[in-house]
């Protein structure tokens, strides 16, 4: 019993050391990915909208789920004191990877594979903007 709660306190408590923070940022980052994707289907297949539309919505519902999981489960260190300045930072970060998104989206839908083809630029894209998320996120915010 004392075995299973050590286990279970490590894992519901923040990460030390780069490679657990990544870990848990990819485990983190397939949960938001799965809302994310699932959002832009939705909003594009099933509404009709655009899928500009989509990945937009998807994005930031992913950056809401990402955002309370590093600051309660990724990463042990929080830069700011202030909960309001690290928010706007993270946001900003935010903001910057919804225009690479936006833009990455465009170039691998319309501009290479195809209107038809979006949920793979879509994960394509994924990969190229967790990585400069999780860079960006780490070194603005949750560095020592």
């Amino acid at each position: 019993m004392k075995l299973l709660r050590q286990i279970t306190g490590q894992l519901t408590k923040p990460a030390s050391g780069v490679f657990r923070q990544l870990v848990r940022y990819a485990f983190s980052g397939g949960l938001a990915f799965l809302v994310d994707f699932g959002l832009l289907w939705f909003v594009t297949d099933v509404l009709g909208l655009h899928y500009l539309i989509g990945a937009c919505i998807g994005y930031i519902a992913g950056l809401i789920i990402t955002y309370l999981l590093s600051i309660s489960w990724i990463f042990d260190y929080r830069r700011m004191n202030s909960q309001a300045a690290e928010f706007s930072v993270f946001v900003l970060i935010g903001l910057v990877g919804l225009g690479l998104t936006q833009g990455l989206m465009y170039v691998f839908t319309d501009l290479w594979l195809g209107q038809d083809l979006y949920l793979v630029s879509k994960i394509i894209t994924t990969v190229i903007v967790s990585l400069f998320n999780f860079i960006m996120k780490k070194f603005l915010l949750f560095r020592r």
